[in-house]
């Protein structure tokens, strides 16, 4: 298994053949389309074909006071005189010559454009504060918005960036510099300056934040006909671009390599995304969002992604061409991010979006979710690689956070009031002020008191669940202060997801914890989902016994990220309890009262996966799922058609598990599993209940089916039936027995996590990073291999193939030594491999003979 980066290749896609038999076309993408219940849009973007040049007049900043390792002030007001002195000229272009030039905010107007002369012309953002080693200035501050609250901090502010334009148009930023967000320090570690976390909120939504600190490289908010070519930018901050409420903008030929978000879609119509590498491995590559930022509802529509590479290398390593991988995991306990996702904010709708011809590469999967909601439809995935997939390669959730506005009974303006119509997500609420848009509730929803302890004997750590005796809150401000039913006050109804079409793929070392997995709610379903045409190879080795046990087994880490300082890092082996929480954290089981000579017991119930519609929505969210391979719950209108899966490993669950999925037509599906284990479940539950009220005592059980599927004859199939509520139901009078394990029921596993052996598919050896090494005509280059595995007791065995004539490698020390001879000046590829007795890894790595200088 090849670890070689694929960046290299980013823009050759769009004409790779990806399937073994050619492939599908994209135009076999759109007749497909046509054959759903609603056809589906193809995205035309932003309508910008040919690129336009940087035009005049133009106005040198240096001309204007700036200077090359200049006061950052000093640039920041020659930078914005340049620009002014343009807009005031009726239009033109602002020059960025040779050299560096720090500076704080830059503020972009209509008709001017940002030109970096050349490769070596860079903006950097200035170290905010008047310290020793600070650079005298701030950032602007981030302006008012009374909407604060209702979406992520950075969703709020765009005034707070290196280059921020609020109400603008016609702006091109062009040409082949860097905007760089980080510096480096004496020591030759990187400093974030746009740091990737979001400055202190206002508490009162009329109030403005203070000028500091900024924490995006660019930020845009209602704007119209922007450009954005061939530069460069570097550790960007939270956002590295964040566009809110923009029409009509084209990226195209960026190179993006940053430390969280790189290129944020909110709430704007007719976008191109083109040409481009976007690397992050912190957060999420190119997302589109639906926030209420903009103060409006404002559907996403109309966005086209095309001939793109996204990844997940360690920060700053692309831009130097390195691909470093010594971080394994990003800050939120998953694997390395770098996608292109839809969502989590979802306030508003996402419409008519096209991805085609795009590298996966050292990332997620692809992510599509509306947990708002909002309504998402007609969107056409297709002619896609993945390489390297550290979570589920496809990923559609429907789920129910209900992150919206909702007036409340109150006329203050606090970001976060209290006694009012929530008891949960309170900065969600609005005053009841002539100043706001009104938003009454539509819906009300219980409360649940997540206070009851579960701790697992011989493993997981404490956790907490819904409170078995008393498991909703009353609320004194709702409408009926004494039903716990109206608990909290929603704005929105049920998200809506329909319309998807995903074609042509190929995945390629995935991870083998995370299914593809397609998950709706209890009575509102994902509807009408193509998966066609999809080849996926999953690294393997779990079984049904991690998928009942969630095992919580964490071990430590320490790692030097690309030119940073050895940090250390608590590694998830199975479940990660960062966004899997409460009752997803409960093992999978399910009470015999009849066992144990009528005492009772725990037995295994795989299959009874909880629901968690609250909770953030990320593949691992629901834990260790029952199938290696397609996991699809409450979706109605499925066809899956050609879809080769297999594992590297042997892995002992099935390959595809439906549960509570009607219309569904399955062909050409080549599945391998284990002896005695179906290709196919179909689960029927008996005791479901409406979503959102899963833990309120004696509401009447719902039963849901797999109904009206036809598979091919030949798929074996199973048929399991779940006769218990969701894990962690408090026990009432329409079901008595225990449903998580307690004091008085207690549960073991039968291996101690610390005996537990740990899944060596999960986490692979890596090596150290050596893709390129120089060497003279008649000099001895020599240099050691090693790589790293997580698991202490690992064995790892050395090889190396491809050796030029006169080289050798030494498995034992791992030594590699060669001296070249006149004939052999060139370049030479070389193949290490490292195995662990599980999987062999293989790195290449350039040799480059130079010919000898005289002297």
């Amino acid at each position: 298994m090849s670890r070689k980066p694929l960046l290299t290749i980013a823009l050759a896609t769009a004409g790779l053949a990806l399937l073994p038999d050619g492939g599908v076309s994209f135009a076999a993408a759109q007749s497909a389309a046509a054959g759903t219940h609603s056809p589906i849009k193809i995205a035309t973007g932003s309508g910008v074909v040919t690129l336009p040049v940087a035009k005049g007049p133009f106005f040198d900043i240096t001309a204007y006071g700036a200077a090359p390792g200049g006061k950052a002030l000093q640039n920041q007001a020659a930078i914005n005189a340049a620009i002014d002195a343009a807009a005031k000229a009726g239009g033109g272009t602002v020059v960025i010559p040779h050299g560096t030039f720090k500076t704080y905010s830059v503020r972009l107007k209509s008709n001017v454009g940002l030109h970096f002369a050349a490769a070596d012309s860079v903006l950097q953002a200035a170290i905010p504060g008047t310290g020793e080693h600070e650079d005298g200035g701030f950032y602007d501050a981030p302006e008012k918005n009374l909407y604060v609250g209702i979406q992520d901090e950075g969703h709020s502010h765009w005034a707070n960036s290196l280059i921020h334009g609020i109400n603008v148009s016609n702006i091109m930023i062009s040409g082949p510099g860097l905007i760089d967000g980080s510096t480096i320090d004496g020591t030759g570690m990187t400093i974030n300056v746009l740091p990737r976390n979001e400055p202190r909120e206002v508490t009162v939504r009329t109030a403005t934040g203070v000028p500091g600190g900024a924490n995006k490289a660019i930020g845009l908010e209602n704007a119209t006909d922007i450009i954005f070519r061939d530069f460069r930018l570097k550790n960007g901050g939270h956002f590295a671009i964040l566009g809110t409420a923009v029409n009509r903008w084209t990226i195209d030929g960026l190179i993006i390599d940053t430390n969280r978000d790189a290129l944020d879609i909110d709430t704007s119509q007719n976008v191109t995304v083109r040409n481009s590498v976007v690397n992050s491995l912190t957060d999420d590559a190119i997302v589109l969002k639906g926030s209420f930022g903009a103060g409006r509802y404002l559907t996403s529509s109309n966005v086209l992604i095309e001939n793109d590479t996204v990844s997940g290398y360690d920060a700053g390593s692309v831009l130097d061409k390195v691909y470093s991988v010594q971080k394994r995991i990003a800050a939120d306990r998953d694997g390395p991010t770098g996608r292109v996702k839809f969502g989590t904010e979802g306030t508003s709708g996402l419409d008519t979006v096209t991805i085609r011809h795009i590298l996966f590469d050292h990332s997620r999967g692809f992510a599509l979710e509306s947990v708002d909601g909002a309504e998402l439809k007609n969107i056409l995935f297709t002619d896609i690689r993945m390489k390297h997939v550290s979570s589920s390669p496809i990923f559609i959730d429907l789920a129910d956070r209900g992150r919206a506005p909702v007036t409340g009974i109150s006329a203050k303006d606090d970001v976060s009031p209290t006694d009012n119509v929530r008891l949960n997500d309170t900065s969600w609420i609005l005053p009841d002020s002539s100043a706001y848009t009104k938003y009454p509730p539509t819906r009300y929803l219980p409360s649940y008191d997540k206070s009851q302890p579960v701790s697992i004997e011989g493993g997981t750590h404490p956790f907490t669940i819904v409170n078995p005796v008393a498991p909703t809150r009353l609320n004194p401000n709702s409408i009926h202060p004494d039903d716990p039913n109206y608990a909290n006050a929603e704005g929105p109804g049920f998200a809506h997801i329909r319309n998807i079409v995903i074609r042509n793929v190929v995945v390629e070392d995935a991870d083998p914890r995370y299914p593809i997995l397609l998950g709706g709610l209890v009575g509102h379903p994902i509807e009408d989902v193509t998966i066609d045409h999809i080849s996926v190879t999953y690294r393997g080795g779990l079984s049904l016994d991690e998928a009942t046990d969630q095992r919580q087994i964490n071990d430590t880490y320490t790692y030097s990220q690309y030119k940073s300082a050895p940090v250390t890092q608590s590694i998830p082996w199975l479940v990660n309890t960062f966004f899997a929480k409460n009752e997803a954290l409960l093992p999978r089981i399910d009470w015999d009262p009849a066992a144990n000579g009528g005492a009772g017991a725990w037995k295994a119930d795989a299959y009874n996966v909880p629901e968690m519609p609250r909770e953030y929505p990320e593949p691992s969210i629901l834990g260790i799922l029952p199938a290696y391979g397609i996991y699809v719950r409450h979706v109605q209108g499925l066809r899956l058609n050609a879809i080769q899966m297999r594992c590297e490993v042997e892995d002992k669950r099935p390959a595809v598990v439906l549960d509570d999925v009607s219309t569904a037509h399955i062909t050409g599906l080549t599945a391998p599993t284990a002896p005695g284990v179906a290709t196919l479940v179909e689960v029927r539950n008996t005791r479901k209940r409406e979503s959102e009220r899963e833990y309120f005592k004696n509401t009447p059980y719902l039963t849901t089916d797999v109904t009206g599927v036809s598979v091919t004859p030949s798929v074996k199939i199973e048929h399991v039936t779940v006769d218990r509520p969701s894990p962690g139901t408090p026990p009432d009078d329409l079901y008595a027995y225990p449903t998580a394990p307690s004091a008085e029921h207690p549960y073991r596993y039968a291996i101690g996590d610390d005996e537990y052996p740990r899944p060596l598919t999960v986490y692979r050896p890596i090596f150290d990073s050596i893709l390129t090494r120089s060497v003279a005509v008649g000099d001895e280059l020599k240099f050691t291999v090693n790589a790293t595995s997580l698991a202490a007791d690992a064995k790892l065995a050395y090889s190396a193939a491809h050796l030029p004539a006169g080289a050798s490698f030494d498995p034992a020390t791992r030594v590699f030594t060669w001296t070249p001879t006149m004939q052999q000046a060139g370049a030479h590829t070389v193949t290490f491999t490292v195995n662990d007795g599980v999987l062999p890894e293989s790195t290449e790595v350039t040799l480059t003979v130079l010919p000898r200088t005289k002297p």
